[in-house]
């Protein structure tokens, strides 16, 4: 990703980003500023009961010679450490954190090692800088919003399409919750489901096949996720099963082998949905997923075989299309 946040000028907008940051990777809401400006804080800003976490933020006068910077910020952390110990606090602290507008570095790091030790204290020091404070708020849409409303990260192409896939995933297992969270006789909604070409112009009027005899409209069951996508039901085929376990499509000149009923799974990268809509329309009451037909006429990208009666067993076809 490539960015570079400006760091924030206001000592206390600073230590709120970093009580909302600390809630966001620790999955709470637990971290809270511990005490407000003028009380005795004892070395602690921000603290978290649950995670025995304690944090202390020093905003830095970034316009100084960086030498200056550095060496008052190793006598702020030793003077917070100092201090934690002597008011022997009635809190466990399992972890200190220094939290600086100041850049990371190794020589700080280096340092907070060599407290430890120095002073036995029972709780760890970890030293985070700028970069490292940016690294982990790039995480969060929310707190950019927040703290940065008119800063606009610049994604590279790949990071853009992972971040997309990831964020429609998270989407769909939410909104296609009433079909993929059910076996299939659970289910309260049909899972009978409209696939369009987001670029196709004949639905719902006409449906003829293209060059490579596919429709640009058709339905499927839905089946469930899969790793990059959403599969889908297409077609009840029977297959063969022979004892050198392997296995072919049904051939009435040849049935020596066992005959098995199976489900064609189609399955979609989520990078060829476009959109999709669980309520249907005026034409069909049923959820409408528009996606890319860039696979020889199809949005499938692959597909494989299921037995329909033991859905644990899975046939194997190399039938990627590109």
């Amino acid at each position: 990703m490539k960015h570079q946040l400006p760091t924030l000028s206001i000592a206390e907008t600073f230590e709120d980003l970093i009580c909302d940051l600390f809630n966001e990777v620790e999955n709470t809401n637990t971290f809270k500023k511990f005490g407000k400006s003028g009380h005795k804080q004892k070395g602690i800003d921000i603290f978290s009961v649950e995670k025995d976490i304690a944090i202390q933020c020093k905003k830095k006068d970034l316009t100084r010679r960086e030498i200056s910077i550095r060496q008052e910020l190793l006598n702020d952390i030793e003077k917070d450490v100092k201090l934690i110990i002597d008011q022997k606090l009635k809190i466990k602290i399992s972890k200190l954190f220094i939290i600086s507008t100041y850049n990371d570095h190794p020589d700080i790091d280096e340092f907070c090692e060599d407290l430890k030790q120095k002073y036995d204290t029972s709780f760890e020091i970890i030293y985070w800088g700028w970069q490292t404070i940016e690294e982990r708020v790039s995480n969060f849409s929310k707190l950019l919003e927040k703290y940065w409303p008119n800063f606009i990260i610049q994604f590279t192409s790949s990071e853009h399409t992972f971040q997309r896939n990831l964020d429609l995933r998270k989407k769909i297992k939410k909104d296609f919750g009433d079909w993929i969270n059910y076996s299939f006789e659970n289910r309260k909604k049909s899972s009978k489901m409209i696939i369009r070409n987001f670029e196709g112009t004949q639905y719902p009027h006409s449906n003829e096949p293209d060059e490579f005899n596919e429709y640009s409209w058709f339905g499927a069951e839905i089946h469930g996720l899969y790793h990059n996508g959403m599969e889908f039901i297409l077609e009840t085929k029977g297959i063969y099963c022979f004892d050198n376990k392997t296995w072919d499509f049904e051939n009435d000149s040849d049935s020596s082998g066992e005959f098995v009923s199976v489900l064609k799974i189609g399955k979609i990268n989520f990078s060829d949905i476009v959109d999709y809509d669980t309520q249907g329309d005026e034409y069909y009451n049923q959820a409408m997923i528009f996606c890319k037909f860039k696979h020889l006429g199809t949005p499938f990208e692959n597909y494989y075989y299921v037995n329909s009666n033991k859905s644990y067993l899975r046939f194997e076809l190399n039938e990627k299309r590109n």
